[in-house]
């Protein structure tokens, strides 16, 4: 990842904006295999939830619930939750 953004709160990401935030993995969604790939990461700091979706993925090495994640990436608005596609990614160790 890059140190030219900063790390912000979900809730501060603004659409159409570059956003680096991090968080723990609430959830996870894979597109069944009728379906294009995709595999959709729900994120949550205390502030807010994003949904990070990878495209032509069915599963991330290393990202399951409960793991603790960076992310960044372009923000798109979206009707419920903002949402980054392909974003960078990195897992962080638990402490």
């Amino acid at each position: 990842m890059t140190d030219e953004v900063a790390i912000s709160s979900i809730a501060d990401v603004a659409p159409r904006g570059l956003a680096r935030v991090a968080g723990r993995v609430v959830a996870i969604q894979v597109e069944p295999s009728d379906a294009p790939p995709a595999f959709t990461v729900r994120l949550e700091d205390g502030t807010g939830r994003i949904d990070a979706v990878f495209m032509g993925r069915r599963d991330v090495p290393g990202i399951a619930p409960g793991v603790d994640l960076r992310l960044e990436g372009r923000v798109c608005a979206t009707e419920s939750l903002p949402r980054l596609y392909n974003p960078r990614y990195e897992l962080v160790a638990a402490s």
